[in-house]
């Protein structure tokens, strides 16, 4: 059997790969996709499209008309102009959906009007995406003169096949009369938060319905909606214009062309009359914003911030000139090309030498190398071929072994007949040596493989024998190179001293690499003693004396007491200091121990003016006496370190089970928002504020029980503190009127219970920024999406609760947190009565 091991090894590396890539290991998945885009960037083609451009209401038109939003007859005007250019197709990408005022002052009807008198319109509309099929509302009209065919017997495809939407937003009734094409808008980025495909259909009420650049391209060539025709998981046909490559999510991958080659015109100067609009003629012009306030930009291969009208007309100008990149995502054909080269190294390899074997390799390397660069740049595919450069790497390591015993096993017969035809064993060195040279050599003895037969080289790090007969005079012919000092060969009939046995727990570290050098230990070192001794000197206090259990996890001394408070360990670390576990000796009572640092205040009026505030903060906190309110006893100072004495307690703070990514059941997580509501309501009642509401500053016990932690200590933490330059976190709590500088109140809280509420059911916050600046700002200005739109199963009744809270002005929040309270308790009451 050990004749087939090396094949045996191959196979089994092939298969090893397989299973990888059909589980889809995430680091080559992502190794993959970076290949891909730089593949992508590196092969664009720079030149100007001849047939596509862009009108963006950019800045300078917002200066000169404006700011956006844009009254419909605003619109109406840039639509009128643009279609005066006599343009092919014009796609209006912007929010033109239902407006009472627009509607009431009659802007919406003079958009139509012009909308009716330019040719080929295309308007977006959004979806809500669902997690699987279910119920919709009918189809109207106007939407599902837009369904696409789908070349299969039942008219459907996979589940997946498709984005599945719950609900459609149109744009204005009075706009859909002028029967205007519709395209949805949705843009998908990866996990990585790269764009690199379009979603081109979405499934809605039981029919298929195009993507915003799908329909324009479509318009564009005279193709109605009816005349598409899908093939699931392989192309779209746009009435024989063209197939569209897709994969089994019906998504295209996007041939982003580089920034700039595509023409764009600013509102400004389509609106003005020295503009010559012939520019426009024939094309593709897609009108949308391109605002600095409310810019959403994608990262793409090609480029780290393009908007999303630049992604749709990217996405369109592929679909127009037929300029596609096919993705190869057949799996079975994947995992027939690495079992095939599999099972070709295999057999291959092992008849090689190893020399032979690294070069055929590298170059199956090198060829896969330039494989993948001509597919891509000649017939504009995108292989997969990590998983492929991975087996060869793993062949590669693996060829070394084939010549190994564990792989092949031994021959004797024929190895030693190999020797006897070379004169090998016959002629090898004899040299002299001499037993005063051996005195501390280590014993090389000659044993007895019992798998092969075959002589081995063992090497015994015992001390040798010492004899005490006379040593001998004449010089000891080695043999073979092997060396036994065991006995003399001229005192075989000697009596030996007792053998000693050598203790190998007695070498040191520097003595065994020189015993692996192959050189003879140190001989001042006594049979029985340690090789050293290693004596740790610790630090002594003023009284000379020093107990190591005090000392943190860092090494760093923490004292033995806190005022009247025993310390007994160290719980963590939190923004101003370390927190001690202590006993409070009077009543034996266990206490958390907040250390507050202040040695960073170098003016003493200001230290005194933080220790006198820190004094009244707590104190007025300590009157705090509520269950989910986290009790303070005491507060004190012990050398240059300020401390509060508070209550003990065992449990996970809020942010450790939200990292976690636990699913809270709908019922608890109501059930600890109520309790947080409730200790709130309580001390706002008592004219306190807390003002730095967030995950770790909540305590959840082990029946579900919530403590409200750091009342008092934020206060400082948030206002005095940060007179001193020290950075307290980033702001991803604060109200907006802190952020502002405005005068606030316990409502600041109530906001930032609505972050953590959509921390809890989303596992993310509600605002992101890529720095503090861009945090603060999106804080200040952006809304976030509902949590019903992001996951649709969550209840509707939370939708409306946080959003409430999340109000930027504190006017149109909850007033009080007990308002939330009995919102959420009817919730809970709900799942009672059921049972």
């Amino acid at each position: 059997m050990r004749k087939y091991s090396p094949y045996a090894l191959f196979l089994l590396l092939a298969v090893f790969t397989a299973i990888l890539y059909v589980n889809g290991f995430a680091p080559l998945d992502h190794l993959q996709r970076s290949i891909n885009d730089f593949l992508c960037a590196f092969t664009a083609d720079d030149a100007p499209r001849s047939n596509v451009a862009t009108v963006t209401i950019d800045g300078r038109a917002q200066s000169k008309f404006g700011n956006w939003p844009w009254d419909h007859d605003l619109i109406a005007d840039l639509v009128a102009a643009t279609g005066a250019g006599d343009p092919k197709t014009v796609v209006v990408a912007l929010d033109l959906s239902e407006d009472l005022h627009q509607d009431s002052s009659g802007y919406t009807d003079i958009l139509a009007e012009q909308l009716r008198w330019v040719p080929n319109v295309v308007l977006p509309y959004d979806i809500a995406v669902a997690a699987y099929r279910g119920s919709a509302t009918s189809n109207p009209d106007y939407l599902f003169v837009h369904s696409v065919s789908v070349d299969n017997p039942l008219g459907l495809m996979d589940e997946q096949a498709a984005v599945v939407a719950r609900k459609t937003f149109l744009p204005a009734a009075r706009l859909l009369e002028t029967k205007p094409a519709l395209g949805f808008d949705l843009l998908q980025p990866d996990d990585d938060r790269v764009l690199r495909r379009q979603p081109m259909l979405t499934f809605y009420d039981g029919y298929y319905y195009p993507s915003l650049p799908l329909i324009a391209a479509a318009v564009f060539h005279n193709v109605s909606a009816s005349a598409i025709r899908v093939t699931e998981a392989k192309s779209i046909d746009l009435g024989g214009k063209c197939a569209i490559p897709i994969d089994r999510h019906s998504a295209y991958f996007v041939n982003f062309p580089p920034p700039g080659s595509i023409v764009n015109y600013s509102a400004a100067d389509i609106l003005s009359d020295t503009f010559d609009r012939r520019q426009l003629a024939g094309k593709l012009v897609l009108i949308g914003l391109d605002d600095v306030t409310s810019r959403e930009t994608f990262t793409t291969p090609v480029a780290a911030n393009m908007t999303k009208l630049q992604v749709q007309a990217a996405a369109a100008e592929n679909i127009v000139n037929a300029d596609f990149l096919a993705v190869s995502h057949s799996t079975g054909t994947t995992l027939l090309i690495l079992l095939a080269v599999g099972i070709v190294f295999a057999f291959l390899l092992p008849q090689v030498s190893v020399m032979y074997r690294f070069i055929i390799l590298l170059i199956a390397l090198v060829i896969l190398i330039n494989a993948n660069y001509f597919l891509f740049s000649a017939f504009r595919v995108v292989p997969e071929t990590v998983y492929i450069a991975l087996e060869l790497l793993l062949f590669l390591a693996a060829t070394p072994l084939l010549d190994s015993q564990l792989i092949r096993g031994a021959e004797p017969a024929k190895a030693r007949d190999e020797f006897d035809d070379i004169g090998a064993l016959r002629n090898v060195e004899r040299r002299t040596v001499r037993p005063e040279d051996l005195a501390h050599a280590p014993v090389r003895t000659v044993q007895e493989n019992p798998l092969d037969h075959a002589p081995t080289t063992a090497i015994d790090y015992r001390p040798a024998r010492t004899s005490t007969a006379p040593a001998a005079t004449e010089a000891l012919p080695v043999d073979h190179a092997v060396i036994d000092i065991d006995r003399p060969a001229d005192e075989a009939s000697a009596p030996v001293a007792e053998e000693q046995h050598f203790d190998a727990s007695l070498i040191s570290d520097d003595d065994l690499e020189i015993i692996e050098a192959g050189h003879p230990a140190p001989a001042d070192r006594s049979a029985g003693a340690p090789m050293s001794e290693t004596v740790y000197d610790p630090p002594a206090d003023a009284s000379g004396e020093w107990d190591l259990a005090n000392q943190t996890p860092g090494g760093t001394p923490r004292p033995a007491n806190l005022g009247r408070y025993q310390i007994t360990g160290t719980l963590g670390r939190g923004a101003m200091g370390l927190v001690y576990r202590g006993i409070d000796p009077a009543i034996n009572r266990p206490v958390a121990l907040k250390t507050i640092r202040l040695d960073f205040v170098n003016d003493p009026e200001e230290m005194k003016e933080l220790k006198e505030r820190l004094y009244r903060e707590a104190q007025a906190a300590g009157k705090l006496s509520h269950p989910n309110i986290v009790t303070i006893y005491d507060v004190g100072s012990e050398g240059p370190l300020q401390y509060i004495a508070m209550e003990y307690l065992e449990g996970r703070t809020l942010e450790e089970i939200i990292k976690k990514k636990t699913k809270f059941n709908y019922r608890i997580f109501a059930e600890i928002i109520i309790q947080v509501c409730s200790a709130l309501q309580y001390a706002h009642e008592q004219g306190i504020v807390h003002r730095d509401i967030k995950p770790a500053n909540l305590m959840v016990l082990r029946d579900y029980r919530v403590k409200v932690m750091d009342y008092g200590i934020a206060r400082i933490d948030t206002s005095s503190m940060t007179k001193t330059g020290i950075a307290m976190g980033t702001p991803n709590y604060i109200s907006p009127e802190q952020l502002k500088g405005q005068k606030s109140d316990h409502r600041a809280d109530i906001f930032s219970l609505g972050v953590v509420m959509y921390e809890m059911l989303l596992g993310k916050r509600p605002f992101k920024g890529e720095n503090i600046t861009s945090l603060i700002y999106a804080i200040i200005n952006q809304e976030p999406d509902k949590p019903s739109d992001v996951n649709p199963t969550i209840p509707l009744l939370f939708d409306h609760v946080i959003m409430k809270a999340l109000k930027k002005d504190p006017a149109q929040r909850y007033q009080r947190a007990g308002e939330i309270a009995v919102d959420l308790k009817d919730f809970v009451e709900s799942f009672a009565s059921g049972v």
